[in-house]
Parts: C-alpha cells; structure tokens; sequence
C-alpha cells in the first residue's frame, strides 16, 4: 500500500505542476465573473428604477406647472445620472484592475514554480 501511495505521488506531482496554475486561473477567473456579473446587474437595476421612476413622473404631468417641475427634476435626474455612470465606470474599471493584478500575480507564481 505504501508502494502505491508513493507512486500515486509520483504520478500526482508533475500533474500538480502542470494543472496548478491552470486550476488556480480558473478560479480566480470564475471568481472575478461572479463579481463582474454581480456589479452589472445591479447597476442594471439601479438604472432601471432611475427610468422608471422618470417614467412615471412624466405620467403625472398635468397642467404646466407639474410639467415645469418634471423638467427641473428631469434636469436634476440628468446630473445625477451622469455622476452615477462616472462612479460606475470607475468602479468597473477599479474590478478590473484588481483582475489584471490578482492575474499577474498569479503568472509570476507560476513562473517562478516553473523555474524550480
């Protein structure tokens, strides 16, 4: 039974090495699309219910007085939606850097397993 413990070590190791790392980018990799998809779809959210509130503040336009207040809030919507899409672009691109990084780090590991 040793004997074939120490051959299925044998026989595990350089798979180890081989598949390691590959294992170890796809976690990271399917890790990083949970937390991508997550970001997008409630930015999606966010940015339907911004819509569907306009929508319905323009349904209750009715005289031109409410119309004079949608516009001003339509404006204010505007500027608000515009922060939003800069905070979200940053936070994106914020994901992806520590994508870019955990991922980098990750290949120099492997390189320097590689090199032992």
């Amino acid at each position: 039974m040793l004997m074939a413990n120490e051959m299925f070590a044998n026989l595990s190791a350089p798979y180890q090495n081989l598949m390691g790392p590959a294992l170890k980018a796809n976690k990271l990799s399917a890790a990083n699309l949970e937390a991508l998809v997550n970001f997008q779809m409630n930015s999606l959210q966010s940015y339907v219910d911004m819509a569907m509130a306009r929508m319905k503040a323009a349904a209750d336009i009715s005289d031109p007085a409410s119309l004079q207040a949608f516009l001003t809030s339509q404006a204010e919507t505007i500027s608000s939606l515009n922060q939003k899409f800069m905070d979200d672009s940053k936070a994106l691109g914020d994901l992806m850097g520590r994508f870019k990084t955990e991922f980098d780090k990750l290949v120099q590991e492997s390189m320097t397993a590689g090199k032992k």
